[in-house]
């Protein structure tokens, strides 16, 4: 009678059980586009706003299996901004691989291994960037910034030159490229430079 009644506990406990799982996944599945998108639009309005730590528990909710690209950069965002490198860095990977272009991903792992003097592996990434979105200037900057750090001043002009082209009104670009071509010897390339964003300092 007692084996009996253990057996009867061990399948009641094992129905239970099932049919949890089975809610799980339901609910888990259930989530329709349209709530994964309010909850993104609603999380990304609370991050501009800086409400960073609702913003990544309402991301939270979005199942795994459901994350796009976008989410996984966010989280990846707050968290790098949070503190947690390890975590943004793990996010941005899958960011990665649930798609082919995601760049800020690249990017957003480049800007942290740059801040860590991580200048080969940082290099890696901001090349994966402009090779999954040529058209983007940050990522050919902060390309020059390692090479900077590392004293490549030829490469460095390069990539800021590459950055001016597709984004003309960033004044950062210019004061890196006056600097480059100081410490390649051109006094009169960056002097130029540097007079001409005094001309526009001037008229504004």
């Amino acid at each position: 009678i007692k084996n009996n009644i253990l057996k009867s506990s061990i399948s009641v406990i094992l129905i239970l059980f099932f049919q949890i799982s089975c809610q799980s996944v339901f609910s888990y599945d259930v989530m329709s586009d349209k709530e994964i998108l309010d909850i993104k639009n609603e999380a990304f309005a609370l991050y501009s706003t800086n409400n960073k730590e609702e913003a990544l528990q309402m991301l939270n909710r979005i199942p795994q299996n459901r994350r796009d690209e976008d989410v996984f950069v966010i989280i990846g965002n707050i968290c790098d901004d949070l503190g947690q490198r390890g975590v943004a860095i793990e996010n941005f990977n899958k960011a990665s691989q649930v798609s082919s272009k995601a760049y800020k991903a690249y990017y957003n792992i480049g800007c942290i291994l740059l801040k860590k003097k991580s200048y080969e592996l940082a290099q890696k990434n901001f090349k994966m960037s402009i090779k999954c979105n040529k058209d983007f200037p940050y990522a050919y900057y902060n390309l020059a910034s390692c090479y900077i750090a590392q004293e490549q001043y030829s490469k460095a002009k390069r990539q800021l030159v590459k950055a001016i082209s597709l984004k003309a009104d960033d004044k950062d670009f210019y004061i890196n490229l006056a600097y480059c071509y100081k410490m390649l010897g051109n006094d009169k390339a960056a002097q130029k430079i540097i007079d001409s964003l005094n001309k526009v300092k001037t008229s504004t």
